[in-house]
């Protein structure tokens, strides 16, 4: 019980970390759209940070104790009980993906208005920089394995997502915060 118990709660901070990536997203997207926005809609981000998580790792915990309470629950034999945790997953992967392609339309369409001064190349250089932190904020690197099945990928999963995926909190730190100076 114990066992099962810390791999829900692995499951869970894992999906978390998937869903606040989406709310650091729509955040940033709601305020360069919305640039005279009143309202922070702080509860909405809790409940979709916090609250889509626990809904799914529920489903999940029931799906793996009907159909597959086997061991530690560190094994996939059926595809069912996965799938309840790796769509929400792919779906927040998915639209914060399609949140970045939006924001750097946007930062484009900024960039080209003619109060910004600067030649072309400076512009470029500015879209380029922006486009590289917005990276590791919005977590763009899981969606070069997001589509591909596990077992045909795996290998080059692991490396690239311990490479960029351990390192990500600390280059968020260091990019927003230590090198911000209104932090």
């Amino acid at each position: 019980v114990g066992c099962k118990a810390i791999l829900v709660f692995f499951q869970y901070g894992v999906m978390a970390n998937f869903y606040w990536l989406l709310v650091e997203g729509l955040y940033l997207h709601i305020l360069l759209v919305l640039i005279f926005s009143p309202n922070r809609h702080f509860t909405i981000y809790l409940l979709i940070g916090w609250g889509i998580p626990t809904i799914f790792i529920i489903t999940w915990t029931v799906t793996r104790i009907i159909l597959e309470d086997t061991g530690c629950w560190d094994t996939n034999e059926h595809g069912g009980p996965w799938w309840v945790i790796r769509i929400p997953i792919l779906i927040s992967i998915i639209v914060n993906f399609v949140l970045f392609i939006s924001i750097i339309r946007i930062l484009l369409q900024k960039l080209r208005s003619p109060d910004v001064g600067g030649n072309d190349q400076s512009q470029y250089k500015r879209l380029a920089k922006s486009t590289l932190l917005l990276i590791p904020l919005f977590g763009v690197h899981y969606t070069v394995f997001a589509l591909f099945p596990d077992r045909s990928s795996n290998n080059y999963k692991i490396i690239f997502e311990l490479c960029l995926g351990s390192f990500q909190g600390l280059i968020v730190a260091v990019l927003y915060c230590f090198l911000n100076s209104e932090v």
